[in-house]
């Protein structure tokens, strides 16, 4: 381990100047410190200001989300009102077609019975014909095996009438 030895004009040469390094060191950190307080506090004010904004801008978003949930929430309340309505109308028209369609199958039921009984009447028509002609070629016959002049027409009868 080696000791310097400094000589004593020296060491008296250095004092002064280590006075004068703290008489210039002190302001330049306080400066220093000064200066970023400064910068500092300038940050937090734009910071501020920013979420200012920003604080801002949400509010005017909310307040336009507001605006659009109202205008939303009517025209649901709306368009739920249309629904019930045209349900009640799709309802009555059901029940109406209900109706119709039983008309239908009673009209279909008597129609089927008018024509059961339509073919009976013709049937029972065209009996009466086959029995009319019968009757009508008996007739002629008689009035042959009799010798009596034969006033009853050979023609059939009408069969439409």
């Amino acid at each position: 381990l080696t000791i310097k030895v400094i000589p004593l004009f020296e060491v008296h040469f250095l004092l002064p100047m280590a006075g004068n390094l703290c008489a210039w060191l002190t302001p330049v950190l306080l400066t220093i410190g000064c200066v970023a307080l400064v910068i500092n506090l300038l940050h937090a004010r734009k910071v501020n200001k920013s979420l200012s904004d920003d604080i801002e801008n949400s509010q005017a978003e909310l307040q336009v989300a507001s605006v659009d949930a109202t205008a939303k929430d009517e025209k649901v309340a709306t368009l739920t009102a249309n629904v019930n309505t045209l349900t009640d109308e799709k309802n009555q028209i059901q029940e109406q077609l209900n109706q119709l369609t039983a008309q239908v199958t009673e009209l279909m039921a008597e129609k089927d019975n008018l024509a059961a009984d339509l073919e009976a009447a013709n049937g029972a028509k065209k009996a009466l014909h086959e029995e009319m002609d019968k009757l009508h070629n008996q007739l002629i016959a008689a009035k042959a095996a009799a010798g009596m002049p034969a006033e009853v027409s050979e023609e059939k009868p009408a069969e439409g009438a």
